[in-house]
């Protein structure tokens, strides 16, 4: 029996966590996942460790190959104009597009959304950021602790006399990464209906 997204072609422009276990979990249901990273600014969690000691010289942080693991990855850089047209090429090619990049990033790139759509106007674009793309928020930075504060989760935790309490293991960026892969489904089934 087939896998489910077999056929699907994915690449994945995210580092971290939420945009790694979106495009995770489309290569596990099947999907043909490619991973681009820029060589001077691999992804960090190649060099995580939860003990505080970066791995071995020329090995990778665990969490970074459970991440990225039934994945094809390239080093592409594409802030130059060939690794420019080397992704707006692999885009053309692709069904989804995740990236996890500073909003502006990639319009500033010349790789934003309208430029990639102009080469493929089926491909679905999902965008990770805690603010979304647009908006007055879109460049306020944030981290896990924040984002929970302003969601209101911390107030359910710890006591009034004692600093606010955090949910650990950046919970957050496992759901955003969780629902983004959802997101990136009901987008491409959206687009493949459209143009049928």
């Amino acid at each position: 029996m087939p896998a489910p997204l077999a056929g699907v072609r994915v690449l994945d422009l995210s580092s971290e966590i939420a945009g790694p276990y979106c495009t995770k979990l489309l290569g596990d249901a099947g999907a043909d996942v490619l991973k681009i990273e820029r060589p001077d600014a691999p992804d960090p969690l190649r060099r995580w460790s939860a003990s505080g000691r970066p791995p071995a010289a020329g090995e990778d942080g665990v969490l970074f190959r459970f991440l990225n693991t039934s994945k094809r990855s390239a080093a592409v850089d594409y802030t130059s104009p060939a690794g420019r047209e080397r992704v707006l090429g692999l885009a053309a090619g692709a069904d989804i597009v995740v990236e996890s990049l500073d909003p502006g990033t990639l319009e500033d790139l010349g790789l934003g959304p309208e430029v990639v759509w102009a080469r493929n106007p089926r491909v679905s674009v999902v965008s990770i950021s805690p603010f979304g793309r647009g908006g007055p928020w879109s460049r306020r930075p944030a981290t896990e602790f924040t984002l929970q504060a302003w969601c209101g989760s911390t107030a359910a935790r710890g006591t009034p006399d004692r600093p606010p309490l955090a949910a650990g293991g950046r919970l957050g960026e496992w759901l955003g990464g969780a629902y983004a892969a959802a997101v990136a489904l009901t987008v491409w089934h959206g687009a493949r209906r459209a143009t049928r």
